[in-house]
């Protein structure tokens, strides 16, 4: 049997559900201010993660986890109320919750199926997403992981229907779960890291789509250009591209980010910098003139400086 044969198959559960209405899937939950709250002890059983198929037929009442949750809707569509607000989940969607987020799941239909994925690493958060994602852009990390509407609403959705790489982890990892063979179990966990680089690659990529096009401001042109031109960009050549004064430009930085634009060049380079460090075996001589960084030495005493390590400390943690 094939994966989507295997969840659109009913269990027991499911079919009394659908004759009784909601019927309690877990054991040993207690409601505190009115809020189901389940407890990271009925999921993990000492594994990385807990992936199951969200019982259909019934509303979901209320309820609030310990730990990060994903919802991935793997076919049809659900109606969930998440702190208060209605969303709709249609196929491919992927919603993110903090611990402590609260929602309930009306009751799905025969073709719908919602796929819950608990993580039991405390460490794991959207905030921790957010700032792996910064890692790699001066932009998000100056702007967007402070947005504090983010932070406020304690949940994200990700429209990543398109996404089929995402998509493809996602159905592996699901079928390793599901259709456990030999070493299933490794499998996953060695899924996992990429599950949240590429999460994290998403939400920098909606957040830029969905927030910075409608908010295009003479700063923010500047960090797209230095994200995108770091290696040799100069603030001759930025005036020039954007058509302001130079030293209007070089005050208009220093008053947005408290940096001078040789500051965000540097701190952009060094970014970069670490992510190779950390994701490739390139030479770190290589690396310093890869970033533009023609001084190996400047480029230690920088690294040093911005990290609190050498560049050969932080390679040898990896």
């Amino acid at each position: 049997m094939n994966l989507e044969d295997l969840l659109l198959k009913e269990t027991e559960h499911e079919k009394r559900q659908k004759s009784l209405g909601f019927i309690p899937d877990l054991k040993d939950t207690k409601i505190i201010d009115g809020v189901l709250q389940l407890p990271n002890t009925l999921f993990f059983d000492n594994k990385d993660i807990h992936i199951s198929k969200h019982n259909r037929y019934a509303d979901y009442p209320e309820h609030s986890h310990q730990f990060l949750e994903l919802n991935f809707m793997f076919k049809g569509s659900c109606h969930q109320v998440i702190n208060g607000k209605d969303f709709t989940l249609n196929e491919g969607y992927i919603l993110l919750m903090d611990s402590g987020s609260r929602h309930s799941i009306s009751a799905l239909g025969k073709d719908d199926i919602l796929i819950n994925i608990l993580f039991q690493n405390s460490n794991v958060s959207l905030n921790w997403l957010t700032q792996l994602q910064g890692q790699n852009s001066l932009l998000y990390q100056l702007l967007l992981a402070n947005s504090t509407d983010k932070h406020k609403s304690n949940y994200l959705v990700l429209p990543t229907r398109d996404n089929k790489h995402l998509q493809q982890i996602l159905r592996q990892m699901m079928s390793e779960y599901f259709i456990p063979n030999d070493f299933s179990q490794e499998i996953i966990s060695h899924y996992l890291p990429i599950l949240f680089y590429e999460i994290a690659r998403t939400m920098g990529k909606i957040d830029q789509e969905q927030k910075i096009e409608l908010e295009e401001t003479p700063y923010l042109q500047v960090l797209r250009l230095i994200d995108e031109r770091y290696q040799d960009l100069t603030l001759s050549d930025l005036a020039q591209q954007l058509n302001f004064n130079k030293n209007y430009l070089s005050n208009l930085i220093k008053d947005k980010s408290g940096s001078t634009f040789t500051e965000l060049i540097n701190q952009r380079k060094l970014m970069k910098a670490q992510l190779l460090l950390k994701s490739t075996r390139m030479p770190i001589y290589e690396i310093a003139q890869n970033v533009g960084f023609s001084n190996k030495n400047y480029f230690y005493k920088k690294y040093r400086d911005h990290f609190g390590k050498s560049p050969r400390e932080e390679r040898l943690e990896v």
